[in-house]
């Protein structure tokens, strides 16, 4: 298998509210099951930053998709490329807010990988959202 990970960064729709953000969960579970898709989605400060991991022509499609969702603006890939073992191995789709109370260990992810104190993930680079991503679902394990 041709197995990579995508990351992207885009712009939330103003006034997405949760109940839309679990309609994105349940279709993205459902279609990243069948597709052989794992994947994160962190959402936070009107931005979401997403990791994709599959097969490459499944992830294409699936991103393909993503971009002309009108529940976000500003897509732009941070990171792309060939993977050897999945990251997100146990969620076809995990959701991560950070609006609602995020714990300190939260926040002090946030500022390690990106230098900020607010989720900006269209100001990382690859290399900040890929290592913020793997510690987001370390701590997200632990959590669980």
């Amino acid at each position: 298998m041709n197995l990579i990970r995508l990351i992207y960064a885009s712009v939330a729709r103003d006034g997405l509210d949760y109940s839309e953000l679990r309609a994105i969960l349940r279709t993205a579970t459902t279609h990243n099951e069948s597709n052989g898709i794992t994947g994160i989605l962190t959402v936070g400060n009107g931005a979401f930053l997403q990791g994709l991991e599959g097969d490459r022509a499944s992830v294409n499609r699936l991103y393909n998709h993503i971009v002309a969702d009108p529940r976000h603006t500003d897509c732009e890939i941070l990171r792309y490329g060939r993977i050897v073992t999945r990251g997100f191995t146990e969620w076809s789709m995990k959701l991560v807010g950070l609006d609602d109370q995020p714990t300190a260990k939260r926040r002090a992810l946030v500022m390690r990988h990106s230098g900020r104190a607010v989720f900006e993930p269209g100001q990382m680079n690859g290399a900040q959202a890929a290592a913020f991503l793997d510690d987001l679902a370390r701590l997200e394990r632990r959590a669980a």
